[in-house]
Parts: structure tokens; C-alpha cells; sequence
């Protein structure tokens, strides 16, 4: 029996166990205001559902055109995005990630409910359609709706309260996002998902020589 229960422990100490860990997802709804052609390139708000607090999705624009010159800003913007001539779903996509951009967007939801902060990166791409499949843009298109998605990954060392040591990711998007002319800001509705779970962590792991001490 003896031998057993220390067979059953050499096993254990072999193995890497990982504690179990919980989670929460959120179903989420954002309204806020911004703009890419603004100095500053955020966009900030507060929740219609979901949670409740304060939001702000963020892009290092300090190397970008400045909004003084909206023309050169816009044609910086504009070479991110390449053409989709598919017949009846022509559109322009641009990506926004570390390939094209050279650094990463950040967001951030500082909530009161649950409470705490859950922060971290996203990459987000846009769709502007082609309605009449010209492939010349109009500035209906441009300053109409539009289509832009996110995708975030929760950075575990940025959350407190609620979210302290917690991992996760979630998609988001919208359909009315605009380009519109400085100095007039994108009212957006944003809606999606956050799953956030207990990062996982490894059980303490022990030699040899302390398991069969406990059993001599």
C-alpha cells in the first residue's frame, strides 16, 4: 500500500497540473465618440449594457499626419486599405495591427459593475463600401456608415479589482463608423463580447527526495 501512494506521488510531481480556473463573459454594448483623423486618434465612452464605467479604445497617431492637414491624414489612413472588387460585395478594408501600423491599439473599460479595469491590445479593420462598384470612393461612402470590428486580448498585468490577474479576449464591432471631417466627431455604438477567465498558473512542483520523505 505504502508503495502505492508513493507511485500515486512520483505520478503527480511528473505531471504539470494547472489549477482550475473560473470565468465570466460579458455581452457588451459601447456608445462614444472619436475620430481617426483627429490628433489623438481615440475613441472613448460609456456603456449601454453589459457594465457600467467609462471606455476608451486608443492608436498611437503620433507619428501620423497632423488633423491641421486633413487631406495628407486621410491619404496617410487611406493607404492602409486595399480594394475587394467581388461583384455586388465591392469594398475597401483596411487593417489596423502591428503590421501596418508598427505599433499596437490599446483599450481600456475602467467599470464600476463588475468594478475594476480590464485592459489590453486590439487590432481592428474596416469596411467601407463600394455601393455602386465603381471602385472610386465617394464621399457618401466615406462619410457614411461603415463597418469596423475589433479584436482584444485582455492583458493580465493591466487589470484591478474584478479583473486583477485575469486573461481573455473578445470581439467587437460596429456598424456606424464614419471618416467624417475635422473637427466633427463619430458618434459609434459598439457592441460584442469579452471572455475573461482566471489566468491559469502552475501547482508547485516538488523533488523526489521531498515526497519520499513525507512517507518514510
Amino acid at each position: 500500500m505504502k508503495k502505492l501512494v508513493i507511485a500515486a506521488a512520483v505520478l503527480a510531481c511528473m505531471l504539470f497540473v494547472v489549477q482550475a480556473a473560473t470565468a465570466a463573459d460579458y455581452n457588451i454594448g459601447l456608445m462614444g465618440t472619436g475620430s481617426l483623423l483627429m490628433n489623438g486618434a481615440t475613441y472613448s465612452g460609456t456603456f449601454m449594457y453589459g457594465m457600467s464605467g467609462t471606455w476608451t479604445i486608443d492608436v498611437d497617431d503620433t507619428l501620423w499626419p497632423d488633423e491641421a492637414d486633413s487631406n495628407a491624414r486621410w491619404d496617410y489612413l487611406w493607404d492602409f486599405f486595399v480594394y475587394d472588387d467581388t461583384p455586388g460585395a465591392n469594398a475597401w478594408f483596411g487593417n489596423f495591427d502591428f503590421a501596418t501600423l508598427g505599433t499596437v491599439p490599446s483599450f481600456e473599460f475602467v467599470t464600476t459593475s463588475p468594478g475594476g479595469t480590464v485592459a489590453g491590445d486590439c487590432t481592428f479593420r474596416i469596411m467601407i463600401r463600394d455601393w455602386n462598384g465603381d471602385g472610386v470612393l465617394q464621399q457618401t461612402e466615406k462619410h457614411g456608415d461603415n463597418n469596423i470590428t475589433y479584436t482584444t486580448s485582455i492583458n493580465p498585468e493591466l487589470g484591478t479589482g474584478e479583473f486583477e490577474n485575469w486573461c481573455g479576449y473578445g470581439s467587437i464591432s460596429s456598424g456606424n463608423f464614419k471618416f467624417r471631417n475635422p473637427d466633427f466627431l463619430n458618434t459609434i455604438q459598439i457592441v460584442g463580447s469579452l471572455h475573461t477567465q482566471e489566468c491559469p498558473s502552475p501547482v508547485e512542483q516538488t523533488t523526489w527526495g521531498t515526497i519520499k520523505a513525507l512517507y518514510n
